[in-house]
Protein backbone atom coordinates (compact mmCIF):
# COMPACT_ATOMS: atom_id res chain seq x y z
CA UNK A 1 0.00 0.00 0.00
CA UNK A 2 1.32 3.46 -0.79
CA UNK A 3 0.02 6.96 -0.40
CA UNK A 4 -0.89 8.76 -3.63
CA UNK A 5 1.50 11.61 -2.89
CA UNK A 6 4.92 10.29 -1.84
CA UNK A 7 6.55 12.18 1.01
CA UNK A 8 10.32 12.24 0.88
CA UNK A 9 12.09 12.67 4.25
CA UNK A 10 14.74 15.29 4.65
CA UNK A 11 18.31 14.02 4.46
CA UNK A 12 21.47 16.09 4.69
CA UNK A 13 24.64 14.67 3.17
CA UNK A 14 27.94 16.43 3.57
CA UNK A 15 30.82 16.16 1.13
CA UNK A 16 34.20 14.94 2.13
CA UNK A 17 35.73 18.36 1.62
CA UNK A 18 33.78 19.85 4.49
CA UNK A 19 35.67 17.62 6.94
CA UNK A 20 39.09 17.65 5.30
CA UNK A 21 40.37 21.03 6.40
CA UNK A 22 41.71 20.40 9.88
CA UNK A 23 41.85 17.56 12.42
CA UNK A 24 39.96 19.75 14.88
CA UNK A 25 37.04 20.13 12.46
CA UNK A 26 36.89 16.39 11.93
CA UNK A 27 36.85 15.73 15.69
CA UNK A 28 34.02 18.19 16.28
CA UNK A 29 31.98 17.40 13.19
CA UNK A 30 29.58 14.91 14.75
CA UNK A 31 28.50 17.16 17.62
CA UNK A 32 28.07 20.26 15.47
CA UNK A 33 26.05 18.38 12.87
CA UNK A 34 23.65 16.88 15.34
CA UNK A 35 22.92 20.13 17.12
CA UNK A 36 22.42 21.75 13.74
CA UNK A 37 20.02 19.02 12.74
CA UNK A 38 17.77 19.85 15.66
CA UNK A 39 17.10 23.21 14.05
CA UNK A 40 14.91 21.27 11.66
CA UNK A 41 12.51 20.56 14.54
CA UNK A 42 10.37 23.22 16.30
CA UNK A 43 11.68 22.16 19.71
CA UNK A 44 10.59 25.15 21.76
CA UNK A 45 6.97 24.94 20.68
CA UNK A 46 6.90 21.18 21.13
CA UNK A 47 8.29 21.30 24.63
CA UNK A 48 5.99 24.09 25.71
CA UNK A 49 2.79 22.42 24.55
CA UNK A 50 3.33 18.65 24.45
CA UNK A 51 4.44 15.96 26.90
CA UNK A 52 4.74 12.14 26.53
CA UNK A 53 1.45 10.35 26.53
CA UNK A 54 1.69 8.36 29.77
CA UNK A 55 3.20 11.29 31.66
CA UNK A 56 0.23 13.39 30.52
CA UNK A 57 -2.25 10.66 31.32
CA UNK A 58 -1.09 10.11 34.91
CA UNK A 59 0.40 13.57 35.58
CA UNK A 60 3.87 12.21 36.39
CA UNK A 61 7.43 12.74 35.18
CA UNK A 62 9.28 10.40 32.82
CA UNK A 63 11.43 9.41 35.81
CA UNK A 64 8.36 7.75 37.35
CA UNK A 65 8.95 4.78 35.00
CA UNK A 66 12.55 5.23 33.82
CA UNK A 67 15.92 4.98 35.54
CA UNK A 68 17.29 6.92 32.59
CA UNK A 69 15.29 7.18 29.38
CA UNK A 70 14.67 4.69 27.82
CA UNK A 71 15.68 2.09 30.47
CA UNK A 72 12.72 1.17 32.69
CA UNK A 73 12.84 1.01 36.48
CA UNK A 74 10.89 -1.59 38.49
CA UNK A 75 7.77 0.61 38.53
CA UNK A 76 7.85 1.03 34.76
CA UNK A 77 8.43 -2.68 34.14
CA UNK A 78 5.41 -3.59 36.28
CA UNK A 79 3.28 -0.94 34.57
CA UNK A 80 4.19 -2.43 31.18
CA UNK A 81 3.55 -6.01 32.36
CA UNK A 82 0.03 -5.03 33.47
CA UNK A 83 -0.80 -3.80 29.98
CA UNK A 84 -0.18 -0.07 30.64
CA UNK A 85 -2.27 -0.05 33.82
CA UNK A 86 -1.41 1.06 37.33
CA UNK A 87 -1.48 -1.39 40.22
CA UNK A 88 -4.82 -1.79 42.02
CA UNK A 89 -5.16 0.88 44.71
CA UNK A 90 -2.72 3.29 43.04
CA UNK A 91 -3.42 6.98 43.73
CA UNK A 92 -2.34 7.85 40.16
CA UNK A 93 -5.66 8.44 38.44
CA UNK A 94 -5.71 8.45 34.62
CA UNK A 95 -6.88 11.59 32.85
CA UNK A 96 -8.29 12.03 29.37
CA UNK A 97 -5.64 13.03 26.86
CA UNK A 98 -4.61 12.41 23.27
CA UNK A 99 -2.98 8.93 23.25
CA UNK A 100 0.05 9.93 21.17
CA UNK A 101 3.73 10.68 21.64
CA UNK A 102 6.32 11.69 19.04
CA UNK A 103 10.01 10.78 18.88
CA UNK A 104 12.22 12.80 16.53
CA UNK A 105 15.94 12.18 16.19
CA UNK A 106 18.88 12.99 13.93
CA UNK A 107 21.98 10.87 13.54
CA UNK A 108 25.55 11.27 12.43
CA UNK A 109 27.65 8.29 11.29
CA UNK A 110 31.31 8.20 10.39
CA UNK A 111 32.27 6.34 7.24
CA UNK A 112 33.19 2.70 7.93
CA UNK A 113 36.39 1.43 6.28
CA UNK A 114 35.80 0.25 2.74
CA UNK A 115 32.49 2.09 2.43
CA UNK A 116 31.11 2.81 -1.02
CA UNK A 117 30.17 6.35 0.02
CA UNK A 118 32.98 8.91 -0.14
CA UNK A 119 31.58 11.01 2.73
CA UNK A 120 33.64 10.98 5.93
CA UNK A 121 30.62 11.97 8.04
CA UNK A 122 26.94 11.91 7.19
CA UNK A 123 24.23 13.71 9.17
CA UNK A 124 20.59 12.95 8.52
CA UNK A 125 17.15 12.97 10.08
CA UNK A 126 16.81 9.28 10.85
CA UNK A 127 13.52 9.08 12.73
CA UNK A 128 10.12 10.66 13.11
CA UNK A 129 8.12 8.14 15.09
CA UNK A 130 4.51 8.34 16.20
CA UNK A 131 3.81 6.19 19.27
CA UNK A 132 0.55 5.15 20.87
CA UNK A 133 -0.36 2.48 23.38
CA UNK A 134 -2.84 1.75 26.10
CA UNK A 135 -5.90 -0.15 27.18
CA UNK A 136 -8.69 -0.97 24.74
CA UNK A 137 -10.73 -3.03 27.22
CA UNK A 138 -10.05 -4.50 30.71
CA UNK A 139 -8.09 -7.46 29.28
CA UNK A 140 -7.03 -5.98 25.94
CA UNK A 141 -4.18 -3.54 25.26
CA UNK A 142 -2.39 -2.29 22.17
CA UNK A 143 0.88 -0.68 21.11
CA UNK A 144 1.82 1.07 17.84
CA UNK A 145 5.04 2.66 16.60
CA UNK A 146 4.88 4.10 13.09
CA UNK A 147 7.75 5.89 11.35
CA UNK A 148 6.77 8.40 8.66
CA UNK A 149 10.53 9.05 8.46
CA UNK A 150 12.91 6.10 8.83
CA UNK A 151 16.46 6.24 7.45
CA UNK A 152 19.56 4.24 8.33
CA UNK A 153 23.11 3.68 7.12
CA UNK A 154 23.96 0.40 5.45
CA UNK A 155 27.21 -1.42 6.19
CA UNK A 156 28.73 0.01 3.01
CA UNK A 157 28.02 3.59 4.08
CA UNK A 158 25.05 4.27 1.81
CA UNK A 159 21.70 5.44 3.16
CA UNK A 160 18.57 3.29 3.15
CA UNK A 161 15.13 4.92 3.24
CA UNK A 162 12.33 2.87 4.82
CA UNK A 163 9.91 5.70 5.59
CA UNK A 164 6.40 4.53 6.43
CA UNK A 165 7.21 1.26 8.15
CA UNK A 166 5.75 0.11 11.45
CA UNK A 167 8.26 -0.68 14.16
CA UNK A 168 5.54 -2.34 16.23
CA UNK A 169 1.82 -2.78 15.82
CA UNK A 170 0.14 -5.38 18.01
CA UNK A 171 -2.63 -6.16 20.47
CA UNK A 172 -2.36 -8.24 23.65
CA UNK A 173 -5.28 -10.19 25.10
CA UNK A 174 -4.79 -11.54 28.63
CA UNK A 175 -6.81 -13.81 30.90
CA UNK A 176 -5.42 -14.67 34.33
CA UNK A 177 -1.87 -15.92 33.70
CA UNK A 178 -2.17 -16.41 29.92
CA UNK A 179 -1.67 -13.79 27.20
CA UNK A 180 -1.98 -13.81 23.44
CA UNK A 181 -0.10 -11.27 21.31
CA UNK A 182 -0.99 -10.74 17.65
CA UNK A 183 0.64 -8.29 15.25
CA UNK A 184 4.18 -7.20 14.43
CA UNK A 185 6.67 -7.15 17.29
CA UNK A 186 10.11 -8.22 18.49
CA UNK A 187 10.25 -11.95 19.09
CA UNK A 188 12.39 -11.82 22.26
CA UNK A 189 10.46 -10.78 25.36
CA UNK A 190 12.97 -11.31 28.19
CA UNK A 191 14.98 -8.27 27.10
CA UNK A 192 13.61 -5.40 25.00
CA UNK A 193 16.65 -4.11 23.10
CA UNK A 194 14.70 -1.02 21.99
CA UNK A 195 15.12 0.27 25.56
CA UNK A 196 18.92 0.24 25.35
CA UNK A 197 21.01 3.29 26.25
CA UNK A 198 23.38 2.71 23.34
CA UNK A 199 22.66 3.03 19.64
CA UNK A 200 23.40 -0.42 18.22
CA UNK A 201 21.73 -3.69 19.21
CA UNK A 202 23.69 -6.60 20.75
CA UNK A 203 25.09 -8.73 17.94
CA UNK A 204 24.20 -12.01 19.68
CA UNK A 205 20.51 -11.04 19.49
CA UNK A 206 20.39 -9.05 16.25
CA UNK A 207 22.53 -11.24 13.95
CA UNK A 208 20.04 -13.10 11.78
CA UNK A 209 19.82 -16.52 10.24
CA UNK A 210 19.61 -15.88 6.46
CA UNK A 211 16.31 -16.41 4.71
CA UNK A 212 16.03 -19.00 2.00
CA UNK A 213 14.03 -19.67 -1.12
CA UNK A 214 13.57 -17.74 -4.34
CA UNK A 215 12.31 -14.26 -5.02
CA UNK A 216 13.90 -10.87 -4.56
CA UNK A 217 16.58 -9.92 -2.03
CA UNK A 218 13.83 -8.10 -0.12
CA UNK A 219 11.71 -11.25 0.10
CA UNK A 220 14.67 -13.35 1.24
CA UNK A 221 15.54 -10.79 3.91
CA UNK A 222 11.98 -10.99 5.26
CA UNK A 223 12.46 -14.74 5.70
CA UNK A 224 15.54 -14.24 7.87
CA UNK A 225 15.26 -14.53 11.64
CA UNK A 226 16.89 -12.87 14.66
CA UNK A 227 15.68 -12.99 18.30
CA UNK A 228 15.48 -9.19 18.50
CA UNK A 229 14.08 -8.83 14.99
CA UNK A 230 10.52 -7.79 14.27
CA UNK A 231 8.08 -9.99 12.38
CA UNK A 232 4.34 -10.36 12.04
CA UNK A 233 3.66 -13.06 14.64
CA UNK A 234 1.30 -14.81 16.97
CA UNK A 235 2.66 -15.37 20.49
CA UNK A 236 1.16 -17.33 23.39
CA UNK A 237 2.69 -16.76 26.84
CA UNK A 238 2.11 -18.20 30.29
CA UNK A 239 3.16 -16.45 33.52
CA UNK A 240 3.40 -18.12 36.92
CA UNK A 241 4.84 -16.89 40.27
CA UNK A 242 7.57 -19.18 41.60
CA UNK A 243 9.02 -18.44 45.07
CA UNK A 244 9.30 -14.67 44.64
CA UNK A 245 10.12 -14.87 40.93
CA UNK A 246 7.86 -14.65 37.88
CA UNK A 247 8.29 -17.51 35.45
CA UNK A 248 7.32 -16.88 31.83
CA UNK A 249 7.13 -19.52 29.12
CA UNK A 250 6.16 -18.50 25.60
CA UNK A 251 6.03 -19.77 22.02
CA UNK A 252 5.62 -17.74 18.84
CA UNK A 253 5.08 -18.35 15.14
CA UNK A 254 6.84 -15.54 13.21
CA UNK A 255 5.97 -15.25 9.53
CA UNK A 256 7.94 -13.49 6.76
CA UNK A 257 6.72 -10.00 6.10
CA UNK A 258 6.53 -6.41 7.21
CA UNK A 259 3.56 -4.15 7.90
CA UNK A 260 4.18 -0.79 6.29
CA UNK A 261 2.70 2.22 4.51
CA UNK A 262 5.69 3.12 2.30
CA UNK A 263 5.85 6.86 1.65
CA UNK A 264 8.22 7.13 -1.31
CA UNK A 265 9.61 5.15 -4.23
CA UNK A 266 12.63 3.76 -2.36
CA UNK A 267 10.51 2.76 0.62
CA UNK A 268 8.23 0.79 -1.71
CA UNK A 269 11.27 -1.41 -2.35
CA UNK A 270 13.00 -1.31 1.04
CA UNK A 271 9.86 -1.38 3.23
CA UNK A 272 7.15 -2.92 1.08
CA UNK A 273 4.00 -4.11 2.80
CA UNK A 274 4.28 -7.89 2.36
CA UNK A 275 3.16 -11.08 4.08
CA UNK A 276 4.03 -14.72 3.38
CA UNK A 277 1.80 -17.05 5.34
CA UNK A 278 4.23 -19.95 5.77
CA UNK A 279 5.87 -19.50 9.25
CA UNK A 280 9.62 -18.95 9.42
CA UNK A 281 9.74 -21.57 12.16
CA UNK A 282 8.98 -21.70 15.88
CA UNK A 283 10.48 -19.37 18.50
CA UNK A 284 10.26 -20.32 22.18
CA UNK A 285 11.62 -18.82 25.38
CA UNK A 286 11.46 -19.50 29.09
CA UNK A 287 12.79 -17.20 31.79
CA UNK A 288 12.60 -16.24 35.45
CA UNK A 289 12.39 -12.56 36.43
CA UNK A 290 12.51 -10.67 39.69
CA UNK A 291 12.82 -6.91 39.23
CA UNK A 292 15.84 -6.18 37.00
CA UNK A 293 17.22 -9.69 37.48
CA UNK A 294 16.35 -12.42 34.98
CA UNK A 295 17.67 -15.76 33.80
CA UNK A 296 16.40 -17.60 30.75
CA UNK A 297 16.90 -19.47 27.52
CA UNK A 298 15.39 -19.04 24.08
CA UNK A 299 15.61 -20.77 20.75
CA UNK A 300 14.39 -20.83 17.18
CA UNK A 301 13.90 -23.91 15.02
CA UNK A 302 13.06 -24.10 11.34
CA UNK A 303 14.66 -27.37 10.24
CA UNK A 304 17.82 -29.38 10.86
CA UNK A 305 19.92 -26.77 9.07
CA UNK A 306 18.47 -23.52 10.49
CA UNK A 307 18.17 -23.05 14.22
CA UNK A 308 19.65 -21.13 17.15
CA UNK A 309 19.75 -21.33 20.94
CA UNK A 310 20.88 -18.75 23.50
CA UNK A 311 21.15 -18.37 27.27
CA UNK A 312 20.43 -14.86 28.58
CA UNK A 313 20.86 -13.23 31.99
CA UNK A 314 20.39 -9.70 33.32
CA UNK A 315 21.11 -8.17 36.72
CA UNK A 316 21.62 -5.06 38.79
CA UNK A 317 24.06 -4.04 41.52
CA UNK A 318 23.14 -0.60 42.86
CA UNK A 319 23.51 1.77 39.86
CA UNK A 320 25.22 -0.84 37.67
CA UNK A 321 23.18 -2.93 35.22
CA UNK A 322 24.50 -5.85 33.20
CA UNK A 323 23.36 -8.21 30.46
CA UNK A 324 25.05 -11.36 29.19
CA UNK A 325 24.00 -13.59 26.32
CA UNK A 326 25.69 -16.49 24.59
CA UNK A 327 24.75 -19.36 22.34
CA UNK A 328 25.10 -20.81 18.88
CA UNK A 329 23.32 -20.80 15.54
CA UNK A 330 23.37 -23.18 12.60
CA UNK A 331 22.87 -22.22 8.98
CA UNK A 332 24.38 -23.35 5.72
CA UNK A 333 25.67 -26.50 7.40
CA UNK A 334 27.83 -24.51 9.85
CA UNK A 335 27.30 -24.27 13.62
CA UNK A 336 28.85 -21.07 15.03
CA UNK A 337 28.89 -19.46 18.47
CA UNK A 338 27.94 -15.90 19.40
CA UNK A 339 28.12 -13.92 22.63
CA UNK A 340 27.71 -10.44 24.09
CA UNK A 341 28.49 -8.94 27.52
CA UNK A 342 27.18 -5.47 28.33
CA UNK A 343 27.34 -3.22 31.38
CA UNK A 344 25.77 0.17 32.14
CA UNK A 345 26.43 2.54 35.03
CA UNK A 346 23.57 5.00 35.63
CA UNK A 347 24.39 7.26 38.60
CA UNK A 348 21.65 9.77 37.72
CA UNK A 349 18.58 9.85 35.48
CA UNK A 350 20.33 12.54 33.41
CA UNK A 351 23.32 10.41 32.42
CA UNK A 352 24.57 6.88 31.94
CA UNK A 353 27.69 5.28 30.56
CA UNK A 354 28.08 1.76 29.26
CA UNK A 355 29.85 -0.59 26.96
CA UNK A 356 29.58 -3.94 25.26
CA UNK A 357 32.01 -6.61 24.10
CA UNK A 358 30.71 -9.06 21.51
CA UNK A 359 31.72 -11.58 18.88
CA UNK A 360 30.23 -13.96 16.36
CA UNK A 361 32.27 -16.89 15.12
CA UNK A 362 32.62 -17.37 11.40
CA UNK A 363 31.80 -13.81 10.32
CA UNK A 364 35.41 -12.98 9.44
CA UNK A 365 35.63 -10.18 12.00
CA UNK A 366 37.42 -9.76 15.32
CA UNK A 367 35.55 -9.21 18.58
CA UNK A 368 34.13 -5.69 18.91
CA UNK A 369 34.23 -3.21 21.79
CA UNK A 370 31.43 -0.61 21.86
CA UNK A 371 31.58 2.04 24.62
CA UNK A 372 28.80 4.62 24.75
CA UNK A 373 27.44 7.48 26.83
CA UNK A 374 23.83 8.62 27.08
CA UNK A 375 22.40 11.92 28.33
CA UNK A 376 18.68 12.57 28.81
CA UNK A 377 17.27 15.86 30.11
CA UNK A 378 15.16 16.95 31.90
CA UNK A 379 13.21 13.64 32.00
CA UNK A 380 10.18 15.38 33.43
CA UNK A 381 7.30 15.39 30.95
CA UNK A 382 9.50 15.41 27.90
CA UNK A 383 13.02 14.23 27.19
CA UNK A 384 15.92 15.32 25.00
CA UNK A 385 18.47 12.52 24.42
CA UNK A 386 22.06 12.64 23.24
CA UNK A 387 23.85 9.32 22.71
CA UNK A 388 27.43 8.83 21.55
CA UNK A 389 28.76 5.39 20.64
CA UNK A 390 32.07 4.19 19.21
CA UNK A 391 32.72 0.77 17.70
CA UNK A 392 36.30 -0.47 17.99
CA UNK A 393 36.76 -3.39 15.61
CA UNK A 394 39.44 -4.12 13.06
CA UNK A 395 38.33 -2.95 9.61
CA UNK A 396 34.87 -2.01 10.96
CA UNK A 397 35.46 0.84 13.40
CA UNK A 398 32.91 3.65 13.29
CA UNK A 399 31.39 6.46 15.37
CA UNK A 400 27.67 7.07 15.87
CA UNK A 401 25.87 10.02 17.44
CA UNK A 402 22.14 10.46 17.87
CA UNK A 403 20.27 13.46 19.23
CA UNK A 404 16.53 13.57 19.58
CA UNK A 405 13.50 14.50 21.60
CA UNK A 406 10.43 12.60 22.80
CA UNK A 407 7.32 14.58 23.63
Amino acid sequence: MALPCPIRPLAVTLPQAVFSNTPRVRRCAHTVLLFGALLLVPIREALANRIPYFARKYNVACSQCHVSVPRLNAFGAEFLARGYQMAPGSNLVPRRTIPLAVWISARSDSRPPGAVSDEHVRAYLNRIEIISGGVIAPRLSYFVEWRPVSQESRGNGTLRDRSGRFEDIFVVASQRNVSLTVGQFRQLDQVDVSRRLGISEPLALSASLPGRGGGSARERSLRSFAPSGRSPSVRLAWLRPVQGWNWTAAAALPIPGELSIPLNDEARIEASNEIEWRPKGVFAESYLRRGPMSLGVHGFYDDADRYLANALATGQLSSFYWTGVGGAARTGGVLAGRWSIEGEYIPHRFAGVGGRVEDRAGDGADAALLPYVNFSFPATRYTIRLTLERRFQRARSATFIELGTVF
